[in-house]
């Protein structure tokens, strides 16, 4: 599971949050309203993922991943085994 860790209002924690609900995948978040740095980060499965230029990279990794498997299970045509047609 991916869990978002931010500031609530933080502006680069709202960013972050935009870019993952873009991305149209379940995530978590848990707000760390007294924290003063290190925020936001991403956890997944027990890695911590912060800075952003590492969290930039993992946007971009599970980004190509899921453009890869939404596209093995994207529209797909078929052959009629009857008509020999195809779709």
């Amino acid at each position: 599971m991916i869990t978002l860790h931010r500031k609530p209002k933080d502006p680069s924690s709202v960013e972050l949050e935009e870019k993952l609900n873009d991305l149209v995948i379940a995530f978590e978040t848990e707000d760390h309203a007294g924290a003063d740095n290190g925020m936001p980060y991403i956890e997944e499965s027990g890695n911590k993922i912060e800075g952003k230029e590492a969290i930039e990279d993992w946007l971009k990794t599970l980004q190509d991943e899921l453009q890869w498997q939404r596209s093995l299970s994207g529209d797909g045509c078929y052959i009629d085994p009857k008509s020999g047609e195809t779709c």
